[in-house]
């Protein structure tokens, strides 16, 4: 922002930033203006004593013009400024009284044929102080009024009683300095509150930026960059909130541990940009395959993670069914698995009981892991159940296809 002569250039603000601007500051202003309205206003009548001590022949007229016409308008403006009026029309209507009661105050000097008329009328600054200082005027309308005033005060001047030139130039040496300085606080005040508004305005849309970010850091942190799931720390903050949040769903969970089958074959014959894609392929066909309200993990690896709070041991078999059958409808080909199952698929581990606190999770990851390790051993794409012995049998531990046709063989079944 450049200065010219030591004074700031007015920031530029775009159409929507200036809108914003007046908004912002339209119940500060309006207060303001308020306060100015009834302190000028005192003043104001309060000079009527001067009236009446330098200009007793004009007394009566003083009266009217300050109580009977100005006053009214003052107390109209009040009502005007507690409505709901832009903040600009406000500042208007303030700057138009003030310049009204100069008018009036004008009238006063010229009816009075009092000598005192021309030491009073080096009162005729105040006004110029009132319509820039004391109402804090934006400087364009000050700038404005202060020409106005101006003009009025000097069209008066020269139709006072006892006027010369050398008092002109004396009121302008007096007057000019005030009409000035009136002009460069207006400015800097303006130019104050526009810059102050944008620093606040680029602050909070730093903040605004910095909490984004956080939340996306904070999001990424529990996330697994490449299937978009929860990892293992994302995992933990499920299991802190049922603890917190829902107890009785943590008392009563199923865990489910799923692992690819032949991954690492996949990966070494396929290479790893195959290898990312079958996961991220797998990762969401068995989203697709949970409840909605499941929590689903990349435990690490090829290895997957579903808690499902809340639930009843009786729906873990057809879950881990869908899961395994949502993979295999992939139809994702793997001619490496060392069997005749020639295409990606799961292996499941079930187990049921409660995540209510970090032993009893690591109690159930084992009872899952272990029924994992008999689904691998019993021929892989298929689900095993290990279910606790204090806990009643309700529902098969074995689960489904292990090896798959091939073409002209008839489907084979492994039940344990």
């Amino acid at each position: 922002m450049k200065r010219l002569l030591g004074i700031p250039a007015m920031p530029r603000m775009t159409p929507e930033q200036n809108a914003a601007f007046l908004t912002h500051r339209a119940p500060l202003r309006t207060h303001m203006l308020k306060t100015a309205v009834i302190t000028v206003l005192g003043f104001y009548l309060g000079c009527y004593l001067f009236d009446l001590f330098l200009l007793r022949d004009v007394a009566v007229l003083g009266a009217v013009l300050r109580f009977g016409i100005v006053l009214p308008l003052a107390i109209g403006l009040l009502f005007y400024l507690s409505g709901d009026h832009p903040i600009e029309r406000k500042e208007i209507a303030a700057i138009l009284v003030a310049m009204f009661a100069n008018i009036a105050w004008c009238v006063i000097m010229l009816a009075s044929d009092s000598p005192a008329v021309l030491t009073y009328f080096y009162a005729a600054s105040t006004f110029q102080m009132a319509i820039t200082l004391a109402a804090a005027s934006p400087f364009r309308p000050a700038l404005r009024a202060s020409i106005f005033t101006f003009c009025l005060n000097y069209s008066a001047i020269f139709f006072l009683e006892g006027v010369s030139l050398g008092y002109i130039v004396q009121h302008l040496v007096v007057y000019m300095p005030t009409v000035v300085m009136t002009l460069l606080v207006s400015h800097h005040l303006e130019v104050e509150g526009r810059i102050g508004y944008l620093q606040a305005s680029e602050n909070e849309a730093l903040k605004r930026e910095l909490s984004r970010q956080n939340k996306d850091l904070a999001r990424l942190s529990v996330t697994d960059p490449l299937t978009r799931l929860s990892n293992r720390r994302g995992t933990d903050l499920e299991l802190l909130r049922l603890r917190n949040e829902a107890p009785d769903d943590a008392a009563k969970a199923i865990l489910l541990v799923v692992d690819i089958d032949h991954f690492k074959a996949f990966n070494d014959a396929y290479g790893h940009g195959a290898g990312d894609q079958c996961l991220k392929r797998v990762a969401r066909a068995m989203r697709r395959a949970l409840p909605v309200d499941a929590h689903f993990a990349r435990h690490g690896g090829e290895e997957f993670l579903a808690i499902i709070s809340g639930s009843t041991p009786d729906t873990a078999t057809q879950i881990a069914e869908s899961l395994r059958r949502s993979v295999r409808q992939l139809g994702i080909a793997h001619d490496f698995t060392g069997d005749r199952n020639r295409h990606v698929t799961i292996s499941i581990g079930v187990t049921s009981g409660s995540v209510a606190s970090t032993s009893a999770f690591e109690r159930l990851m084992e009872r899952a892991d272990r029924a994992l390790y008999a689904a691998k051993a019993d021929g892989r794409n298929s689900w095993r159940v290990d279910i606790a012995e204090t806990e009643e049998v309700t529902f098969p531990i074995y689960g489904h296809p292990v090896v798959e046709p091939q073409a002209g063989d008839e489907e084979t079944r492994v039940v344990a």
